[in-house]
């Protein structure tokens, strides 16, 4: 895989693709078999190849799987580029991931990273949308061709899509609800081996963030996938992990069958202007979400970013790096690799043995 192009679609990756009182548990046993894989997105702390393979190498020692969470390349498509070319590119970097150990999921978000209430910002910036028949056309071909390409163990079709429901377009929403699920069965003849999912914010769906009317959990039965995905970041919420209530997650296990991953979250070790914290919280949220992950029986634990961001470093637009830095530090490992008291109790999860 030549490593300028590697590079060049990491970028492409996503930057910014995040966006009652429960009692204390201890670790589960060591000897305790998880259900669930582990892994992070892959994105490195800073905007060099050095740094993204370093990052990714280390990733990989702790981990069973890679995400890769984008939006389609609106740019470049609307540039001229060539669309097999630009699939290539995600296709080398899953190449060099799974060369790695990892397996992949691959998810292509219709919605900004920042703001799932609207479009990506490459649309919104050229005036155009997805309610257009040409332009959801493009996405749709996009998500086959990835597919065909990578064949990813898992992939998304959207990302916290109950917070369109609830607080955004409701055109916006149905339109996106007739677009999976009229990719879900093209997906799976494609790529047999391929289970499609959505992921749905767990803060908003648990009523967190407003009374919107609507009850999240019903929309689960809007979308043809095969697993339930589950981006939760409990710290904008609760005081400290030990806040989260026990049935936080049971009540997804309640509202459907299917099975349920964790594709996105984490819990900052510093105080932010958002929230306050310490590296012990961040310690403390992963053994509260262990307990938690295993009361459902989840299937995939993946988190957003593996090292922190140096924010300064990426070269954004003031506002998104604004909206960006309360995750800036939500990694196990800081921008230079070093092991922050989360890494070891990550690892200790990671060494329990893989049930079935």
């Amino acid at each position: 895989m030549p490593r300028s192009r590697s590079y060049a679609a990491l970028l492409a990756l996503g930057l910014v693709a995040c966006g009652g009182g429960g009692s204390t548990v201890g670790p589960t046993p060591a000897s305790e078999p998880r259900t669930y894989e582990m892994g992070w997105s892959a994105v490195p702390p800073r905007p060099s190849e050095a740094s993204f393979f370093a990052a990714t190498k280390a990733a990989a020692e702790v981990s069973d799987v890679a995400i890769l969470q984008q939006p389609v390349p609106w740019a470049q498509l609307l540039a001229g580029a060539p669309m097999d070319s630009l699939v290539e590119d995600r296709g080398g970097v899953a190449d060099y991931l799974r060369a790695l150990g990892e397996k992949i999921v691959f998810l292509v978000d219709p919605l900004d990273g920042l703001n799932r209430t609207r479009e990506t910002p490459e649309l919104l910036a050229v005036g155009r949308s997805i309610l257009e028949a040409d332009i959801r056309a493009t996405h749709e071909a996009w998500v086959r061709a990835i597919a065909t390409r990578i064949h990813p163990e898992w992939m998304g079709l959207a990302s916290e899509i109950n917070t369109l429901a609830a607080h955004g377009d409701s055109t916006l929403y149905r339109t996106l609800v007739g677009m999976i699920d009229s990719l879900a069965p093209e997906i799976r003849s494609l790529s047999p081996d391929t289970k499609v999912f959505v992921s749905f914010q767990v803060e908003d769906a648990s009523g967190y963030f407003g009374g919107q009317g609507i009850d999240q959990f019903a929309l689960i039965d809007d979308f043809d996938i095969d697993a339930l995905g589950l981006s939760s970041y409990p710290v904008f919420v609760f005081p400290t992990p030990a806040d989260v209530p026990d049935d936080y997650l049971q009540r997804f296990r309640d509202a459907t069958s299917l099975p349920l991953i964790m594709v996105e979250g984490g819990w900052s070790s510093q105080s932010t202007d958002a929230f306050q914290s310490t590296p012990q919280e961040q310690v403390d949220f992963f053994r509260r979400y262990e307990t938690l992950l295993d009361g459902v029986d989840a299937r995939l634990w993946v988190m957003l970013v593996f090292a922190d961001l140096d924010i300064p470093s990426l070269g954004l637009p003031a506002d998104r790096a604004a909206g960006l830095a309360p995750f800036a530090h939500m990694g196990i490992v800081d921008s230079d690799l070093i092991p922050k008291p989360s890494y070891e109790v990550w690892k200790e999860i990671h060494d329990r043995p893989l049930g079935g």
